[in-house]
């Protein structure tokens, strides 16, 4: 669906049926959908960015682990886990990302990049795709509103940076009063 977000809808079809299947699940949520090739060796790398369209910086970045060959509404919002957590907070993660510097550094620079191209302002996080067989670097989508609190994944990975949650509230109002 082309108007969703958070893999709502998404499936990956290794054959022809599969495919009509996939088309067929994606209809029931929009009259508009998006096929396009998958990346067969795929990790997924995510950033946040603080800042606006002038002064941006980055965070680390992150690698989440699906739980099958995508990452999924399930694995992102329901999934659970014997210790009580759910969603995002259940996802098995890396921080920092097991990714070489220079690959660190230019999905780095691509999400300060995307988000001062769209004009952003305060938070964001931005997911890329990583083609493992080809060493290419896409930008997924941008979440404007990513979860905020305390514990979840933004700050961290802002922490993960030397920006303590009080400062990262401080530079927010800041940035919302500028």
């Amino acid at each position: 669906p082309v108007n969703l977000g958070s893999s709502v809808g998404i499936r990956k079809a290794k054959n022809r049926e599969e495919l009509i299947e996939a088309l067929d699940y994606a209809f029931t949520f929009s009259i508009r959908v998006l096929v396009e090739n998958a990346i067969t060796k795929l990790r997924e790398i995510n950033c946040s960015v603080l800042g606006d369209y002038e002064n941006a910086e980055a965070s680390e970045c992150e690698e989440p682990f699906a739980n099958d060959e995508i990452l999924s509404y399930q694995d992102k919002y329901a999934g659970g886990t014997k210790s009580g957590k759910s969603g995002m907070a259940s996802l098995k993660r890396k921080i920092p990302a097991d990714i070489s510097p220079e690959t660190r550094e230019e999905i780095r620079a691509m999400a300060v990049k995307a988000f001062k191209a769209l004009g952003c302002s305060g938070v964001s996080r931005i997911d890329f795709m990583i083609d493992e067989e080809t060493g290419n670097i896409y930008l997924n989508e941008i979440n404007t509103i990513p979860g905020f609190t305390p514990i979840s994944m933004y700050p961290k990975l802002m922490e993960n940076m030397g920006i303590s949650y009080p400062e990262l509230l401080d530079r927010l109002i800041q940035l919302a009063m500028e």
